[in-house]
This record gives structure tokens, C-alpha cells and sequence, in this order.
């Protein structure tokens, strides 16, 4: 049998270990890979064992990660990333899920440069560049790593790591430093850098940040100077379209927008996320056996 070539995309773009085994064996079988070769270099189970992995039937048991990682050819810090996308799922929600997110978007932020041609990819893996560069260009001009520090609402940020984020911002070439003065001030001329096009697990750090600092901002700030709001709504698929539609309307007028003669007195951010919470498709879904409850009672009333 002809030797699977590497999958081309880099396991870092990926968040979840299934949808990576579907990558791998989707182009692997190209080269005429079968499960069952699969599963015998793997060292585990049977073939249908596989099969139930990739139908989310059953979870890559953590006594087989191994045996997975030498059949999927990963070494070094991929096999590592493997490891932790399997333990994720396996981990209780909490400290223990928490740390090993952790792990990951280290991972993902150390390794991610090498996956593009341009800093793109390294510049959106970690919430801390956008935000610190965003700054600093708000700014205009500021004179000390520490004023980034203390300027932080939601969220802190060790100095050591404040020099290693400015540091980068000047290796990209997105802030420069002031020799004269030692102070660091934008880049001119450059326009609003966004997401469009990263993958999702890119900027899953970042996603996380803008989640974990709303509630902080509805905790601790009054309602006058945060605008968050949240609603649940029956849509078809077509108001559905007509509000994402909308939606990226208005992200690209925040981002087009022009302050003017104001000078900007705080870094904004926006995030809203239009998903689906239940199928309403079918009516065995609803009602179970098919019967609607009784008018202006909950199914639920009796329990």
C-alpha cells in the first residue's frame, strides 16, 4: 500500500480532534488508506472503533491517544496538541477544562506562525496583539510599557509579557519605537486589521477574552458606559441570512467608523453571535410523541 502523504493543513487550525481525523482520513484515503489500516497502526480496537470516533458515536479513549498520534505520524509539539484536543473533551468543566484551554492556546499561539507566510495567523492567535496595538494607536503616543499595564478594565496582563507583546507589534511593524524618547507610538498609515478569513481556532482565544470580559463589564460596569444585550427568537433559515447579513453590516461600520476631531478615550469591543439554541423542524422533537401539551400549560408543569 502507497505511503499516506501529510495532510497539508497544520493540526494548530484545528480546535477539535475529530474534525481533524475527518481531515487526515479524508485526504489520507487518496492514497488508498483504509480504516482498517487505520486501526491496525494504530495498535487499537477494531475498525468499526474508528468509525464510532468519527460519528461522534464514541470518545477517543485517553489509553489510545498514542497509539493514534504513531498512526497519524504527529511528533513533537503536534502530538502534544493531539494530546490535549483529546483531553479536552475529556476533561470535567471547571479548573481542570480550564487548564488544559490554556495549554492549547499556548500551544496554538507558539506554533501558529509558522502555518502562513505573513504574521496574520500569529498576530489574531492571541487576543493581547489586536488589543495592545489597538491601544497604542488610540493613544497616539505612549511613553511607558506600563501605562499599557494599568490601562487594562477587564483583564491583567504581567509587564514582562506587556514588552513581549509591544516587541512583536514593532517586529511586524505595526508600532515603532521612539529611540529619542523611548516611548512607542502606531505606525502610520496603516488600515484596521480583522478576523476575515482566520480559522476558527486561531482566534479562539480571542473569542474567549471578549466572552470572559462581557460578564466582567456587566459586573463592574454601570449600564451607561457598556451596551450588552442579548435576546431569543424563533427565525427561518431566511431572516436568519437577512439578520447575519446585518450583522456584518454593522461590524464593518464599527470598523470603518471615524472619530473625527474626538480623541478616542477607550478601546471598544464588539461581539455579537447569532447561533441556534434548539430544532424546531421536527415535531417529535417537541412534543416527543407527536402530541402538543394542552393550550396555556408547559409540558413541564407537572413534573
Amino acid at each position: 500500500m502507497q505511503r499516506a502523504k501529510r495532510l497539508s493543513a497544520p493540526i494548530f487550525v484545528f480546535d477539535d480532534y475529530v474534525d481533524y481525523l475527518k481531515a487526515w482520513y479524508g485526504y489520507a484515503r487518496r492514497f488508498r488508506m483504509t480504516q482498517q489500516a487505520f486501526i491496525e497502526r494504530a495498535g487499537v480496537g477494531a475498525q468499526a472503533y474508528f468509525s464510532d470516533i468519527l460519528a461522534r458515536r464514541k470518545k477517543l479513549a485517553v489509553q489510545h491517544i498514542k497509539g493514534f498520534i504513531k498512526a497519524l505520524e504527529l511528533t513533537g509539539k503536534d502530538g502534544e496538541y493531539f494530546t490535549l484536543l483529546v483531553l479536552k473533551e475529556h476533561a470535567r468543566k471547571g479548573e481542570e477544562k480550564e487548564k488544559v484551554l490554556k495549554k492549547l492556546a499556548r500551544l496554538r499561539e507558539k506554533n501558529i506562525s509558522t502555518l502562513v507566510t505573513d504574521a496574520n495567523a500569529e498576530y489574531f492567535s492571541s487576543w493581547k496583539y489586536p488589543v495592545v496595538r489597538e491601544y497604542i494607536a488610540s493613544m497616539g503616543y505612549i511613553a511607558s510599557l506600563r501605562e499599557i499595564k494599568y490601562a487594562f478594565l477587564h483583564f491583567t496582563m504581567p509587564l514582562a509579557e506587556v514588552r513581549r507583546t509591544v516587541e512583536k507589534l514593532i517586529q511586524w511593524k505595526l508600532v515603532e519605537k521612539d529611540e529619542k524618547t523611548g516611548g512607542f507610538r502606531p505606525v502610520e498609515g496603516l488600515s484596521t486589521v480583522t478576523y476575515s478569513g482566520m480559522p476558527h481556532a486561531v482566534v479562539n482565544d480571542v473569542k474567549r477574552l471578549f466572552i470572559e470580559s462581557s460578564v466582567h463589564a456587566m459586573e463592574t460596569l454601570p449600564r451607561e458606559e457598556r451596551h450588552i444585550t442579548m435576546a431569543i427568537r424563533g427565525l427561518s433559515r431566511e431572516k436568519f441570512r437577512l439578520f447575519c447579513k446585518k450583522i456584518d453590516e454593522l461590524r464593518a461600520e464599527f470598523l470603518e467608523s471615524e472619530t473625527g476631531n474626538e480623541k478616542p478615550d477607550h478601546v471598544y469591543g464588539l461581539n455579537v453571535q447569532l447561533f441556534p439554541l434548539m430544532s424546531v423542524e421536527s415535531d417529535e422533537a417537541n412534543h416527543g410523541s407527536g402530541n402538543p401539551p394542552p393550550a396555556g400549560k408547559s409540558p413541564d408543569d407537572e413534573m
